[in-house]
């Protein structure tokens, strides 16, 4: 203990020799590049052993970035995960390791073993906090014990700095306009209201940034990492969020059902009934895999299959049998055979017709080719 507070005494001395250089500089970036450490949130977590030291409903402390160890020997030795607390110089890495191991650490702790209360563990960014565990044969190693798990929504590299995002709720008439809210994480300086954010360089697909903005409607918001930058328009200038990586919330593992009269429904319920009235587009998920989506509720995997197999359903002329085509004679503008489905009907005719010197679908049959009725 004495060498964590001699280690938070020398740090405390850095950081005020630091942000006093700092003070004598003029501000002539609009990047946000602020790197401000509260190592007295790291005294309060070594004193009170607390893995939030925030009383808010939603706390912005105590997140760590997680990478899985790769590296191959015999666990707890290998095979857990390196983490670092975001937007911070140091992270609080208590016991565990060679002797020699400080407990403050300017690079990445290595945990032998993650407790996240039950959700699944993976990297990304984890909520909670360093401990020591003793592993029977191994003596000390680290555990980290979380109490929330955020998963990356892209593949590319998070830069920048960690924050909290949330929507204001604001509508303008106008640009920019103050819709969102960003808070640092670990951090006590105060939330920056922003003019939106950019989800769009973290390389995920649509759906994904989609869910990113409808997460930001919710309390816990959107975990994004990223810079601030100025935007002018209309309304005069205001500071933006270019995100490079942002975050969703890691939901308990659910079991996903298929129910309805038609197994049309994906849900977390094993016994739930619809009536039966069918539809061709049901048709679609007998194929289709129901299972918990990154929303963490159940539903049905969309896939580029599943979107053309509902498409061509929900068209008049979506067959699946032969059973389903039939072919009518058109006389109305030309001599002419039409193949319908089931729920098709020729057009009303609005001219004279014309004569016909054999009869249009004299000899030919009606049949389904790739979900379309055709005549042959």
């Amino acid at each position: 203990m004495d060498d964590a507070r001699s280690a938070v005494m020398r740090i405390r001395h850095f950081m005020f020799t630091g942000l006093l250089a700092l003070s004598l500089l003029p501000a002539c970036s609009s990047e946000d590049t602020s790197d401000i450490d509260s190592i007295e949130s790291d005294q309060n977590e070594v004193a009170e052993g607390a893995a939030d030291k925030a009383d808010a409903p939603i706390s912005n402390f105590t997140y760590y970035t997680a990478r899985p160890d790769f590296r191959r020997c015999i666990s707890p030795i290998c095979g857990g995960y390196y983490v670092k607390r975001v937007n911070q110089t140091w992270t609080f890495c208590p016991g565990g390791g060679p002797a020699n191991d400080p407990n403050w650490t300017t690079g990445e702790c290595y945990v032998a073993s993650a407790d996240l209360g039950g959700l699944p563990v993976s990297g990304g960014l984890w909520k909670g906090r360093v401990a020591p565990k003793n592993y029977a044969g191994y003596g000390n190693y680290r555990q980290f014990i979380g109490t929330e798990a955020w998963t990356a929504a892209g593949p590319n590299p998070a830069t920048g700095i960690f924050y909290r995002v949330n929507n204001t709720g604001t509508v303008c008439i106008t640009f920019p306009c103050p819709t969102h809210r960003a808070a640092k994480l670990n951090s006590l300086v105060s939330p920056i209201t922003i003019a939106g954010a950019d989800l769009s360089l973290s390389g995920a697909d649509q759906a994904a940034i989609d869910a990113g903005y409808n997460q930001m409607n919710l309390p816990a918001g959107t975990l994004v990492a990223g810079t601030t930058y100025t935007v002018r328009g209309p309304a005069g200038t205001a500071r933006s969020l270019r995100g490079t990586q942002f975050y969703l919330p890691v939901k308990a593992a659910k079991t996903c059902y298929v129910g309805g009269c038609s197994g049309q429904v994906c849900s977390d319920r094993p016994d739930v009934i619809t009536t039966c009235e069918f539809r061709p587009e049901y048709a679609c998920y007998a194929s289709a895999t129901c299972e918990q989506q990154a929303s963490g509720d159940c539903g049905w995997t969309k896939t580029a299959d599943l979107a053309a197999c509902i498409s061509a359903a929900t068209d008049p002329g979506f067959c699946t049998s032969d059973a389903d085509c039939r072919l009518e004679d058109d006389y109305c503008t030309g001599c002419d055979c039409r193949a319908l489905s089931s729920a098709e009907t020729l057009p009303i005719c609005t001219g004279p017709g014309v004569r016909c010197v054999r009869q249009p679908c004299g000899g030919l049959t009606a049949a389904c080719v790739n979900n379309k009725c055709v005549a042959r």
